[in-house]
């Protein structure tokens, strides 16, 4: 098998240590330890006490994830009847998708995956040599999935429908009655939903999950990356009532995982289990973040910005005449700025904004300036 370069990977995690401005992360600022406490208002110290006892086996008593940990997963799940036994820990939001992907397709399937996306959703498909079609969000349409369009796409050799809402990049949303359409959409043809929400819950109101409108074929794939600001931890998980599926992810994580870190589950479990508060703390970096950049936006003549971001990026057109890999480049060498190049997403010429990572807003305010001071130099 030969995949694609994974080419968001490739370019940011050697350069996200290295820039003085980083809009390349989709993370919210990470959470330290100490603030993880206060956040949640949790006793550090006798988390601290049981850890000093606890045993470093390699799970303990479910492979699949703690019974703490299962727990706190289906609780982000409030209108969908989740159980823990729905529940299966995996390596992030990229095992989560591997796992999914790899464990329902097959010679004679078709994918359907709506884009842009992560990587993942397209990329592993072809590498299997799984048909793979796309359906293409339009910035005339605000990004939004244009059901009619999917409605061709489908046929009854679809195994699978791939997206991720909140959108990677857009930010753009579906809630209840385009998430119930996609579903019916899915039903007619019996189709699997792989609905990657790693950026559920930027509104201050609930936010749908794919999986609160009973089809029993609709997965919900997250990790504790953005909104929850712990990327580290690796903690990600699969969220599915198809025994079929769950069976089938079961066996292929035993080939790449096995089990995920128990001291990391027992810290993501705080996280989860005071999720509400968590969220808050990233909707406050967020919210006025995103209004700082939209206003830097339309001060721009050479830039462009459709849809409303419900998630931690957003995608932005610009008339320069280069590429946007070159426009990466040329920003990280000259000014150290991390963008995120529209290439990422094959979308061209655009570049992928992220404004979660900061938690001071002058610098923000300095980084913006400082983008449009490179940008200066494109005219």
């Amino acid at each position: 098998m030969i995949l694609a370069d994974f080419l968001v990977e490739q370019w940011l995690n050697p350069m996200d240590s290295k820039a003085e401005h980083n809009f390349g992360t989709s993370c919210v600022k990470a959470l330290t330890m100490d603030e993880l406490f206060r956040v949640t208002e949790q006793d550090e110290n006798a988390f601290l006490k049981d850890l000093s006892t606890m045993s470093l086996h390699y799970h303990h008593g479910d492979s699949t994830g703690s019974p703490r940990v299962k727990k706190a997963v289906a609780g982000l799940y409030p209108k969908a009847d989740v159980d823990p036994k729905h529940v299966m820990m995996v390596h992030g939001g990229t095992g989560a998708n591997d796992i999914v992907i790899m464990g329902l397709l097959e010679k004679g399937d078709n994918i359907v995956v709506i884009k842009p996306t992560y990587q993942q959703h397209y990329d592993i498909p072809k590498s299997m040599g799984i048909e793979t079609r796309i359906v293409q969000l339009k910035e005339e349409e605000e990004y939004l999935l244009n059901m009619k369009e999917l409605s061709k796409a489908v046929d009854g050799n679809t195994k699978l429908i791939a997206l991720s809402n909140p959108n990677n990049p857009t930010g753009a949303t579906l809630y209840e009655d385009g998430l119930q359409e996609l579903v019916e959409i899915a039903r007619s043809v019996d189709a699997y939903i792989l609905c990657d929400e790693i950026y559920r819950g930027m509104d201050e109101t609930y936010m749908p999950s794919i999986l609160d409108f009973g089809y029993d074929k609709a997965i919900s794939v997250s990790s504790l990356s953005k909104m929850f600001s712990m990327a580290g931890t690796r903690i990600g998980w699969i969220v599915t009532k198809d025994e079929y599926a769950y069976k089938n992810f079961e066996n292929r994580r035993s080939y790449n995982t096995i089990c995920c870190g128990i001291i990391d589950e027992i810290v993501g479990a705080i996280a989860m289990e005071n999720y509400k508060k968590v969220w808050a703390r990233a909707r406050s970096i967020l919210a006025p973040n995103k209004q700082m950049v939209y206003d830097w936006v339309k001060t721009q003549p050479h830039l462009s910005l459709h849809g409303d971001a419900k998630g931690t990026t957003c995608l932005i057109r610009y008339d320069y005449d280069i590429t946007s890999t070159d426009m990466a480049v040329d920003a990280m060498e000259k000014a150290r700025i991390l963008l995120c190049h529209g290439a990422c997403f094959d979308e061209e010429p655009a570049f992928r904004l992220g404004y979660g990572g900061f938690t001071d807003r002058n610098q923000l305010q300095e980084s913006l300036d400082a983008l449009s001071d490179y940008l200066k130099t494109l005219e």
